[in-house]
């Protein structure tokens, strides 16, 4: 290849990255407005809002957990809510589904309170375990095998972004 293709070759290629670089943002405007303890995170704006402005990454963990430790208390709240939905079922998978999920949300409110206490004295592996365990739902497993729609999934659907929230924000090296 001759220096006159080599250069007309050059000049391709670097007007080709000039283009795409007008045309597409840097990589830091997709982290606009979110809070550096969330860029690793898969919802970024919740993140943001649930770590409240926090500038250590201890601080931000704690604050995303007490978010999410308030939201599971809410939650458990609609857990009665499931009666109606699923009066049609035998007093005894009733009985079986109530117990479930109340285990589930109690289990889930021991799991971040533990996670809180772990991350205070820097046990970044309980904190890592007990978090993963909280993310996944016994309660929506319990209704979906009875072929009930859990009448709450939005907020269980949140409650799971929070927890994968807190796990980006704990992870984060």
């Amino acid at each position: 290849m001759g220096p006159k293709k080599f250069s007309s070759l050059f000049v391709s290629a670097t007007a080709l990255l000039l283009l795409v670089a007008t045309h597409y943002p840097a990589a830091e405007a997709r982290f606009e407005g979110v809070n550096s303890w969330c860029r690793t995170a898969d919802y970024r704006l919740l993140c943001t809002s649930m770590v409240a402005g926090a500038a250590t990454q201890q601080d931000a963990s704690v604050n995303a957990m007490k978010t999410t430790l308030d939201l599971v208390r809410r939650v458990q709240t609609f857990v009665p809510r499931l009666k109606p939905a699923i009066s049609h079922l035998e007093p005894q998978s009733q009985e079986s589904i109530m117990e479930t999920c109340n285990e589930d949300f109690e289990g889930k409110i021991d799991d971040i309170e533990t996670s809180i206490k772990a991350m205070q004295s820097k046990d970044i592996g309980t904190v890592s375990t007990r978090l993963s365990a909280a993310y996944h739902s016994d309660c929506v497993d319990a209704l979906a095998e009875f072929g009930v729609d859990c009448p709450f999934s939005k907020f269980v659907q949140t409650l799971q972004r929070q927890v994968s929230n807190c796990l980006a924000v704990v992870q984060q090296n």
